[in-house]
């Protein structure tokens, strides 16, 4: 006879989520401990992923070029940003971050963190946006599907659910 389960009984399996390894750097001759955490849970990496999104889309909005090379390690600046416990702006404006990107993935920490992240954690967000990406793209193949079938209907009035800058006239 099998048992039934008690959603309590996950409070233990949830707690690896909490640990972290600290891990020493020296920054221009300080001696600085960062704590790194192995072990991502699946809303921080929702949230890690809605901020990267609203990144790109403003960065297309204020017209700033983000090199298709760059994108790798734009996530891998996310991840540690969202997955370690080092200060980061918390202004929303996109160059200023993108400075701290340029900063961060020039520095001796980033390859120390880029290495230290599991890739079975790291494979978790990639995997994330590639669902995102691949339904953003399903969604819209629909949409357009859909448009044709509108634009190809044998309506009647046609002309009045189209208007062009034609006046209507008053009464």
């Amino acid at each position: 006879m099998t048992k039934k389960l008690s959603i309590s009984k996950l409070k233990d399996e949830a707690k690896v989520f909490d640990e972290f390894v600290e891990i020493d750097v020296d920054v221009n001759g300080e001696e600085y401990t960062v704590k790194m955490y192995p072990y991502f849970k699946p809303e921080k990496i929702r949230d890690l992923v809605n901020e990267l999104t609203e990144f790109f889309q403003k960065a297309k909005e204020e017209k700033l070029e983000i090199p298709k090379i760059e994108e790798d390690d734009l996530i891998a600046f996310f991840i540690c940003k969202h997955f370690t416990d080092i200060k980061f702006t918390t202004s929303k404006k996109v160059k200023k971050i993108y400075e701290e990107f340029k900063l961060l993935i020039n520095s001796s920490l980033f390859k120390v963190l880029s290495k230290s992240f599991p890739q079975e954690s790291v494979a978790q967000v990639f995997d994330r946006i590639f669902e995102i990406i691949e339904t953003n793209a399903v969604l819209e193949n629909k949409f357009k599907q859909t448009q044709e079938i509108i634009k190809n209907l044998p309506l009647e009035n046609k002309d009045v659910l189209f208007k062009q800058n034609k006046q209507i006239p008053e009464v």
